[in-house]
């Protein structure tokens, strides 16, 4: 009888292998006082490390330039930039000369500061930076200590890697053709490592905590990356089925990589326009030109993040215009800076609220502070110039907002004409539905705007009056529940009603069981990370809208999310046996 531990899928796909364990041991570091003439010794002891660091780092992306798309390429590149980073420099130099103490002590007291500043951030993203800079902690501290990275390979078979944390620096030390998935005790969806096991088509769980103890070395186990669960010494019955589901697998990658280039059209003709969601020029290094009909999100704030102060006019005007010219020619929507409640500038101070994701962010704080706001809209005119653009307005909440942003940008285009600088002639302008409020008054927002943007991870969010990650309640956040299917049918019958485009950019629009239900509902734009976008294509390119339609009208007829999945799952069997059968 096979043992189950659930898990977080992080990355799709089924693994059956055995397990190689390679967890933390734990590292103690005594700590050294230092006479006065040995300090600046070890502060050169600290440099050379930091430099072999950064060469080791160099020529892990050189052995895997090759193998390396665009999203892993980015997360090196951050993880380099941060062992170069002059500041955390001085500030380990700094340590090491104020208190007289040993170079990977200081390493250690400084790495901690900065983990302890991004894990007390709440939004996810900038969590992971303290990921980063605890990998960029060890792998300084491997140079210090002269030490060798532990191998995570299982010689000549096969494998499922089981480890703490999967952190970039790791990435030349596994074997990427024998480990058949990850097992990992910490991290989260949008962790690094997660991303990492994502891009190279590797599936994934995390949140094994306790349980990864669990499963001894060299078990055989099925990690089950879509069912979000791992089964530990599992029966013959058990191996037989996952078996059976990894075939299908493999024969659909086969037909993802066929179709990848082709158009997103159902067997009845009808166009599904499917953009990718981008927070980096570095996401559009791996993004092939066919793949995608534009960019549906991008979200602009993820520049002011990564700065200590904010970005100039000429600093941002030179990013959209990159990202322009970067999508050749396809259109671009720009979501203006979304900061506050879980998403903090560490340079923008802001008073402390009780509830700050229903507090002072998006629009609410931007139209507050009109010279931000001013410069952002300056820039994004100014670079449409160069391509297609839109801007889009995130966290609306009534019609005077909209207004308000919509005269600041008559105040642009006046002031850029009358000073003959050039821009777009085809600017769009649409608001994000988050808000439920706002979803009410489709009809007034014809005459204001020129599309609108679904945000169904706030959208869900507000609609429960659930915060999704406050542990407590976040089982209750669920965007399969019929309520919220619901309440998506409405927004979609109000856009066709209005002749208004309406795009969905959150999570559920890359969700394989969940797309037909979309189409069905009326729903013609879908936004998603640029890795999803091959597999709902060939999801797309297999449907009717007839059926779409029947299947989501018998969707919206359920009382629990439980039975929309249970009738989602029958529906996929369905038509993955009728692409089965002969003939």
């Amino acid at each position: 009888m096979s043992r189950e531990y659930k898990a977080v899928p992080v990355a799709p796909g089924i693994a059956i292998a055995r397990v190689l364990q390679r967890r933390l041991a734990g590292e103690y570091i005594p700590l050294l006082h230092l006479e006065d003439a040995e300090v600046p010794g070890e502060i050169t002891r600290f440099q050379k490390a930091r430099e072999q660091a950064v060469s080791s780092l160099e020529g892990l992306m050189e052995t895997l330039a090759a193998k390396m798309q665009g999203e892993e390429v980015g997360i090196l590149k951050a993880n380099l930039a941060l062992l170069q980073d002059p500041g955390f420099g001085k500030d380990v130099e700094e340590e090491i000369q104020k208190n007289k103490i040993n170079s990977e002590v200081a390493v250690q007291r400084i790495v901690s500061k900065y983990e302890e500043v991004f894990n007390s951030m709440d939004n996810p993203t900038l969590r992971q930076r303290a990921e980063d800079v605890r990998d960029m902690g060890n792998q300084i501290l491997a140079s210090l200590l002269e030490r060798t990275q532990e191998s995570l390979i299982a010689p000549g078979e096969d494998y499922i890697l089981a480890v703490d944390e999967f952190l970039p620096s790791q990435l030349g030390h596994i074997d990427t053709a024998r480990v058949k998935g990850i097992l990992m005790g910490e991290g989260g969806k949008y962790s690094h490592g997660s991303i990492l096991a994502r891009s190279l088509g590797i599936p994934c769980l995390v949140g094994l905590k306790g349980n990864l103890g669990k499963i001894d070395p060299g078990t055989l186990a099925i990690l089950d990356g879509d069912g979000g669960k791992v089964l530990v010494d599992p029966g013959e019955d058990e191996i037989e089925e996952y078996r059976v589901k990894l075939e299908e697998i493999r024969e659909a990658q086969t037909r993802v990589f066929e179709v990848r280039l082709t158009s997103s059209v159902t067997t009845d003709g009808i166009k599904i326009k499917l953009e990718a969601n981008a927070e980096s020029l570095q996401e559009f290094e791996g993004l092939e030109s066919g793949v995608y009909d534009g960019i549906g999100l991008f979200r602009t704030e993820f520049a002011f993040m990564e700065r200590l102060q904010f970005p100039s006019e000429e600093e941002q005007f030179q990013l959209y215009k990159d990202v322009l010219e970067r999508a050749q020619g396809k259109r671009v929507t720009f979501r203006t800076l979304d900061v506050g409640g879980d998403k903090p500038l560490p340079y923008l101070r802001t008073p402390p609220e009780h509830n700050p994701v229903l507090g002072w962010r998006g629009i609410r704080l931007t139209l507050r502070w009109p010279d931000l706001f001013f410069t952002q809209m300056r820039a994004l005119v100014r670079a449409s110039a160069f391509g297609k653009t839109s801007i889009l307005l995130p966290m609306v909440t009534n019609l005077q907002e909209v207004e308000t942003a919509k005269g600041i940008l008559q105040v642009i285009l006046k002031d850029l004409n009358e000073q003959g600088i050039p821009h777009g002639e085809n600017l769009g302008f649409g608001v994000m539905i988050e808000i439920p409020s706002l979803a009410m008054m489709m009809d007034h927002l014809k005459k204001m705007v020129d599309f609108v943007s679904i945000g169904t991870n706030d959208l869900a969010q507000y609609l429960f009056a659930v915060d999704r990650d406050n542990p407590r309640v976040s089982d209750l956040y669920d965007p399969f529940h019929p309520g919220f299917l619901r309440f998506l049918a409405d927004i979609a019958k109000s856009g066709r009603k209005w002749q208004l485009p309406t795009t969905i950019c959150g999570e559920i629009s890359s969700e394989s069981s969940l797309v037909p239900v979309l189409i069905g509902l009326g729903f013609r734009r879908l936004s998603m990370s640029p890795v999803f976008l091959p597999r709902i294509k060939l999801v797309i390119r297999s449907l009717d809208s007839g059926s779409c339609q029947r299947l989501a009208r018998r969707i919206l007829n359920l009382k629990t999310a439980e039975e929309v999945r249970a009738t989602l799952k029958k529906s996929m069997e369905g038509r993955s046996r009728a692409r089965r059968k002969p003939g």
